[in-house]
C-alpha cells in the first residue's frame, strides 16, 4: 500500500509557489531523483550514460558523485540491465531505470511487459515490484522515423503497468516522487519536446497523485483533453480563443489507468469533447476516451466528439513534411472555432515554433 504522501493541496492544480524559483522540466526530474535518493537508501538509478556529466539529458547529472554506489552506468544491453533492475525490485530495492529513447526501451520489452507487470499478479498480490521506468518519448527536431515514435498506446495497453506522462516541470517532479513510492511498476513517459520548458516548482519534496487527471483550465462550453506535450499545445491554443469560447482543459496525467470520472464530469457539463494526441491517429489514447464516452448512456453530447492527432505514417525527418505532421496550436484553436461556427483564424507559425522544442516559462 502507498504510504501517506505530502500531496500538494491546491484547487484544480493551480500554481503553488512554496520556495519560489523557476526550473526546467529536466531539472525537476533530477531534483526529485536526488531528494528521493537522500530519503530512501533502497533507491538506485541505472541506465546508459546516467553517470555522465550531463547524464540522461541532465536529469542524473552529478548524482554519481553524490551516490557513487547507487548510480550505475551500463553497457548497451537494454534487455540485460532492465531485467537486472526488475530482479532487484522483486528482491526489495527500488530501481529507477532510464531509457533515452522509447525505441531503446523496446529492446527490454520482456522485462517491462512480461516480467515486471505480471509478477505480482502471478503470485497473488504478495510480491510487489517497486520499479520506475523513465522513458524519453516523442518528437524532437530532425530525429526522423526511428527516434520520434510516440508509442503511448503500447504502454497503456499492458495490464499491471501504471503509465504517467508529466506535462509540466511541476508535474514531472511530483509524479516521479510518487512513482518511486509505488509498490507496482510505473512507466514515466517523458516527452522530449518539453525538456526545456520552465515553471515555478517547489524546492521541497512533494508528491502528485499519479492516477488523477488535473483540470488545467475551467470552462463550461467544451471539454478539451490531452496529455504530455499535447497539453502544452492546447494551452497555447486556448490563448488564441480565450475571449470567444469557454474551454475546460483536462490533462490526463495518467494514461493507464485513465481517470474517466474527471472526463465524464466535465463532458456532462459542456456536452462537447475534443481530444488531442501527438501520436498516430489509429489506436491512440484520444480514440479510447471517445469510445468510452460514446458508450456511456449517462453522457449526452450535442454533437459527435472530435479528435486531432498525427497521420498514420512515420514521422518524417524533413522540416517541410513535419510542418504538417503534429497538431499545432492553430489546428487546435480552429477545430474548436469550427465546432461553434466561428470563422477560422490565421496565425503565422515560425520555424522555431514548428521545429524546435519550446523554452517558455509556463504558469
Amino acid at each position: 500500500m502507498l504510504p501517506k504522501l505530502n500531496f500538494q493541496k491546491r484547487r484544480n492544480y493551480s500554481p503553488i509557489y512554496m520556495n519560489d524559483r523557476i526550473i526546467k522540466y529536466t531539472e525537476a526530474l533530477k531534483e526529485a531523483t536526488d531528494q528521493i535518493m537522500q530519503e530512501d537508501q533502497k533507491v538506485f538509478v541505472i541506465g546508459l550514460g546516467v553517470s555522465y556529466k550531463n547524464g540522461a539529458d541532465g536529469t542524473t547529472a552529478g548524482l554519481k558523485d553524490k551516490y557513487p554506489d547507487r548510480v550505475f552506468d551500463v553497457p548497451v544491453s537494454e534487455n540485460g540491465f532492465t531485467g537486472m533492475a526488475v530482479g532487484a525490485a522483486i528482491s526489495g530495492l527500488r530501481p529507477i531505470v532510464h531509457h533515452g529513447r522509447v525505441e531503446f526501451a523496446l529492446l527490454a520489452s520482456d522485462p517491462i511487459f512480461t516480467q515486471s507487470s505480471k509478477w505480482n499478479y502471478m503470485f497473488g498480490g504478495g510480491n510487489p515490484v517497486p520499479i520506475v521506468f523513465r522513458i524519453n518519448i516523442g518528437r524532437q527536431w530532425g530525429n526522423g522515423p526511428q527516434h520520434t515514435q510516440a508509442l503511448y498506446s503500447l504502454f497503456g495497453n499492458v495490464p499491471g503497468l501504471k503509465v504517467v506522462v508529466p506535462s509540466t516541470p511541476r508535474m514531472a517532479k511530483g509524479l516521479l516522487s510518487s512513482a518511486i513510492k509505488e509498490n507496482s511498476p510505473v512507466v514515466l513517459l517523458e516527452p522530449r519536446w518539453l525538456f526545456n520548458i520552465k515553471q515555478h516548482v517547489s524546492q521541497e519534496l512533494f508528491y502528485e497523485p499519479i492516477d488523477k487527471a488535473r483540470i488545467v483550465e475551467e470552462g463550461n462550453q467544451l471539454t478539451l483533453v490531452s496529455y504530455g506535450d499535447g497539453v502544452f499545445s492546447c494551452m497555447e491554443a486556448l490563448e488564441l480563443i480565450k475571449d470567444k469560447i469557454s474551454v475546460e482543459l483536462i490533462d490526463l496525467v495518467c494514461i493507464n489507468p485513465i481517470d474517466f470520472n474527471t472526463i465524464t464530469t466535465s463532458v456532462k457539463k459542456t456536452k462537447k469533447l475534443v481530444c488531442v494526441d501527438t501520436t498516430n491517429k489509429s489506436f491512440n489514447i484520444g480514440g479510447e476516451i471517445i469510445s468510452k464516452i460514446a458508450q456511456n448512456n449517462g453522457v449526452k453530447l450535442d454533437l459527435h466528439p472530435s479528435s486531432l492527432s498525427c497521420p498514420d505514417v512515420p514521422c518524417p525527418t524533413s522540416t517541410v513534411l513535419t510542418e504538417n505532421y503534429y497538431p499545432t496550436r492553430l489546428d487546435i484553436a480552429n477545430r474548436i472555432l469550427e465546432i461553434f461556427n466561428y470563422p477560422s483564424i490565421k496565425v503565422d507559425l515560425s520555424f522555431e515554433e514548428l521545429h524546435l522544442a519550446p523554452n517558455k516559462i509556463i504558469k
